[in-house]
């Protein structure tokens, strides 16, 4: 019974992470095909910006409106739901509609990857392993996303290569997103609501509000997430400050891409489960390499110094980061968040964490453009620090919270 209980979950563990690999490709096919996306939808830089800003306005308040119905519809419905919504909605953008269809079409693809898939996806990959678990849990996640991913690109790249049309990419990725939303639907089960005596419209979702764990959980996701985004100018710092050639440029991203990302979150789920015995305790870990990395960048680097010196300390700063964003909602297993608030507490956490994505950019972005060369690079090196600080703050009180309730539990 044991042995069937298992293979279910693995089943579920893969169907899972390869639905998340299909849901975000569409929202997000302008990070590999931008000049594509560019030239056949017929957009400049600014309106591409402005969609995506607009998106991501959308995607912010859809997780707050997620609190409301994340425990009360089941995955078997919402997951498959998102997956089909993004399918569907691609299938439009494939008729290369005007700009302001466009904006809708990525107003769309916020709410149904972001607000319906996201948190219920959280939820239930949290569900497949106990508080012990987590740390592997979610960085195998991470690498089976990664691949999954790297699958996809290189089929949508043949496409591209052969049909010479982003349509029949944008076809591919929607055809795909349906075709995941009907098998989901097939082997998810279905879970009841979740049903408490005081339960009101209002109770649940203000119980998570009032939770001091699900604040700590958040800001610790939030701080981790905003040194994150300073991962996207990192090749454009080795680039434009050192001058490094484009072959090497292109060497860096392959091993950004398909090792790091593949690599890191199995490793910082064993280092989370194992070493540490505590996810938290891993973030505490990658938050004070982080800082003592970016302290040395802004100290020691210089026009002068060895480019290889700068691969080197930009590639262990991504693999910290990557298995930090891996295990983003780990802890939320650690602070024992009853499971009648567990879907609000996902979507509350989500909100706030996720938040840094809509001033992050603009902030590195405006002082790189205020601050040329090496300078701006150390301005940006120097609020990473600052969110390092504040996450290591935010992770001391974490880890008290944690260590208390162990105590409590053993008495």
């Amino acid at each position: 019974m044991k042995s069937e209980n298992n293979i279910k979950k693995y089943i579920i563990f893969i169907v899972l992470t390869m639905s998340t690999g299909v849901v975000y490709k569409l929202p997000y096919i302008q990070d590999v095909f931008y000049v594509p996306v560019q030239e056949s939808l017929n957009l400049t830089h600014t309106q591409i910006g402005n969609i995506l800003s607009i998106a991501g306005l959308f995607t912010t308040f859809g997780f707050l409106g997620s609190i409301y119905f994340i425990d009360r519809i089941s995955k078997k419905i919402l997951i498959p739901c998102g997956l089909i919504g993004v399918g569907i909605t691609g299938l439009y953008l494939s008729t290369f509609p005007s700009y302001y269809m466009i904006i809708l079409i990525w107003i769309l693809f916020s709410l149904f990857s972001d607000m319906l898939y996201w948190p219920v996806l959280v939820k239930s990959v949290k569900a497949l392993g106990d508080k012990n678990e987590q740390g592997k849990i979610f960085g195998f996640f991470e690498a089976g996303r990664g691949l999954f991913d790297t699958i996809i690109v290189f089929v949508a790249l043949y496409l591209l290569s052969k049909l010479g049309s982003l349509k029949y990419v944008i076809l591919f990725y929607s055809v795909l997103a349906i075709i995941m939303g009907i098998v989901s639907f097939i082997v998810l089960e279905k879970d009841e609501p979740i049903k408490t005596k005081k339960e009101s419209n209002l109770s649940i979702p203000l119980e998570a509000l009032k939770s001091k764990e699900v604040w700590l959980v958040a800001g610790n996701i939030f701080c981790a997430y905003a040194i994150y985004c300073g991962l996207t100018y990192m090749m454009p710092f080795l680039r434009n400050t050192y001058s490094v050639s484009v072959v090497l440029i292109g060497v860096y991203s392959m091993i950004n891409q398909y090792g790091i990302k593949m690599l890191a979150g199995p490793l910082g789920g064993y280092l989370a489960d194992n070493k540490f015995k505590s996810p938290s305790k891993y973030f505490r870990f990658s938050f004070i390499s982080i800082i003592f990395i970016m302290i040395f960048m802004i100290v020691l680097f210089n026009k002068e110094i060895n480019v290889n010196i700068c691969f080197i300390f930009v590639i262990v700063f991504a693999a910290l980061v990557t298995s930090m964003k891996a295990l983003l909602f780990a802890p939320m297993q650690e602070v024992e968040i009853d499971e009648n608030i567990s879907g609000p507490a996902i979507s509350l956490a989500s909100f706030i964490g996720y938040s840094p994505s809509v001033f992050c950019y603009s902030l590195y972005g405006n002082i790189l453009d205020r601050f040329e060369g090496l300078l701006g690079y150390k301005i940006l090196f120097s609020i990473i620090v600052v969110f390092g600080l504040l996450g290591l703050l935010i992770n001391k009180k974490l880890i008290k919270v944690i260590n208390s309730k162990a105590i409590n539990s053993k008495n």
